[in-house]
């Protein structure tokens, strides 16, 4: 049986080649994360949600299990092909995952990219959930 932290080093090796070796790279130079606590997000995407694209960076079957309301599923490693459909202004992305780690990898994938216009989920869904802010189950319409 594998040792946990074998485990582990497999799961980081997976998730940089699945980001093109970006955060292997990017390494020396962290990200600053601009964060929002989920209810002061929320407040303001209900009342402005043109403003936003609000992404959820998980994989589509703990998207589809349960994500909170308005976000799209962008998995993480789909940022690859996908962040040049994404603007680099006029709204702002949001990014969310379980715990706000996955997210911070995305922030930092797409800062190195240009994006300055992110915000970062503080605790992701784990924070979106216990402040008791909408939630869907299945996948977002398209």
């Amino acid at each position: 049986m594998p040792r946990k932290s074998s485990v582990v080093v497999a799961v980081i090796v997976a998730l940089l080649a699945g980001c093109g070796g970006y955060a292997l790279s990017n390494a020396v130079h962290a990200p600053t994360l601009h964060e929002i606590d989920a209810a002061q997000f929320y407040a303001d995407f209900k009342a402005h949600p043109d403003n936003y694209i609000f992404i959820d960076v998980r994989q589509p079957s703990s998207y589809q299990n349960e994500h909170a309301q308005g976000a799209e599923n962008i998995p993480i490693a789909s940022l690859t092909t996908e962040r040049d459909q994404l603007p680099k202004s006029g709204k702002t992305i949001v990014l969310i995952c379980s715990d706000g780690k996955l997210a911070a990898i995305a922030y930092g994938y797409l800062e190195h990219y240009g994006f300055h216009n992110l915000l970062h989920i503080q605790n992701g869904l784990n924070e979106w959930i216990q402040e008791k802010l909408p939630t869907v189950s299945g996948a977002s319409p398209q």
